[in-house]
């Protein structure tokens, strides 16, 4: 059996779209795959030169010609743009993808190898293409793409509507805890009037509902406090500065904002963050005030202040404390607005502290989490950027 023939029944047997041209170009195996695929039997191509016609409208070089004229990369730049590369595996072979809108109902895309032959001398005699239907694979990704683009729009279109949502809730909750202010105050000072009128004619009863009055009030003032702080996080313009964290931490303990009978622990060495001084205040004066307020250890309070590093460029200072913990459950819950795992009798407070603080780190380019169990304390850390010469934070 010939060389020619058994290279023929080879191909022919095989399920790929395969074709092979000669030092001339002249196409002279041309398989049954190759019939299905591009639509052309093989008696009408063979024995001719007219390969381009299974592809192209006009007459130009396919890639099987190119490989055996050893054309120049500029010739496959300008036939194929950059959908080609060199083949890795076969030295002067090439392979490319490519859209066809002639071939099939809709057109037809392909992936496609050519690589020449070679005879006992490494003299190049011919080439060989081969062919592979990729219409299904890239129509797959052009759906993809689109469903891509689809949800990039919807998630523009929701971020958009949401900042829109937290300004109008911000304003509303500037508008509302301003204007509540006035009644509130009306209220305690007609109460102390009414107080003061009744003096020792009050019964017991009363002297208990005016009790009561002045610690709804003085919720009622907290919660319009909270609201206020909260709404003029989003508003404020941020300040970026080198902030030493010890050094704050030791004038914030010194304030007498914890009582004598806490014990506090700092630690020695901190390193500089870039943070607004009023916001990481904020951040502090809440986290030092939730964990003085939940905490009833009957071996005495205790707060410990301290850091570590997280990741290039950034450290999380910690709050952790004694105090009565927070199930895992919860842990992302109690950052939330308004949102209280105990009753009003049980721990006094408006449930926005740790909701400022998580507002606050954000502005900062930050984040804040929590570790805890029930009963094991519970350990608060901010992430903040570490402070930069020079450094300016976009806001």
């Amino acid at each position: 059996m010939s060389e020619d023939r058994k290279l023929r029944e080879i191909l022919q047997g095989m399920p790929i779209p395969t074709f092979v041209i000669d030092h001339r170009h002249i196409v002279t195996h041309w398989n049954v795959a190759c019939e299905h695929a591009l639509g052309i039997a093989a008696h009408d191509m063979i024995g001719t030169s007219r390969q381009w016609e299974a592809f192209y409208a006009d007459e130009r070089p396919v890639m099987a010609d190119l490989v055996l004229a050893e054309a120049p990369e500029e010739q496959l730049v300008q036939h194929y743009a950059d959908r080609w590369c060199k083949s890795l595996h076969v030295e002067g072979g090439y392979e490319a993808e490519d859209y066809y809108p002639h071939i099939g109902e809709e057109g037809t895309w392909f992936f496609f190898t050519a690589a020449p032959l070679r005879n006992d001398q490494g003299q190049v005699t011919g080439a060989i293409e081969t062919l592979q239907d990729i219409t299904d694979r890239k129509r797959a990704e052009q759906e993809l793409k689109k469903y891509q683009n689809h949800l990039e729009e919807l998630v523009q279109q929701r971020t958009a509507e949401l900042t829109e949502v937290n300004d109008e809730l911000s304003k509303y909750a500037f508008v509302v805890s301003h204007d509540l202010r006035s009644p509130l105050r009306a209220i305690r000072n007609y109460a102390d009037f009414l107080q003061e009128e009744l003096g020792e004619s009050l019964n017991d009863d009363q002297q208990q509902y005016f009790s009561g009055l002045r610690r709804a009030l003085n919720h009622g003032e907290e919660l319009v406090r909270d609201l206020l702080d909260f709404s003029h996080i989003s508003k404020r313009e941020i300040v970026s500065q080198r902030i030493d964290p010890g050094v704050f931490l030791r004038d914030l303990v010194h304030s007498k904002i914890i009582p004598p009978d806490v014990e506090v622990v700092l630690q020695d060495s901190w390193p500089l963050v870039a943070a607004d001084r009023t916001l990481i205040e904020q951040i502090f004066r809440n986290l030092i005030s939730n964990a003085l307020k939940f905490n009833r250890s009957s071996d005495g309070r205790r707060v410990e202040f301290g850091w570590q590093p997280a990741g290039e460029g950034c450290c999380e200072l910690f709050v952790r404390d004694n105090g009565i913990g927070i199930d895992p459950r919860y842990h992302d819950q109690v950052f939330q607005m308004l949102q209280r795992l105990h009753t009003q009798k049980e721990f006094e407070g408006t449930g926005i502290g740790l909701a400022i603080v998580r507002k606050s780190a954000q502005r900062l380019h930050g984040s804040v989490r929590l570790e805890s169990m029930p009963g094991e304390g519970c350990t608060v850390f901010v992430l903040l950027p570490l402070w930069k010469p020079r450094e300016v934070l976009d806001v």
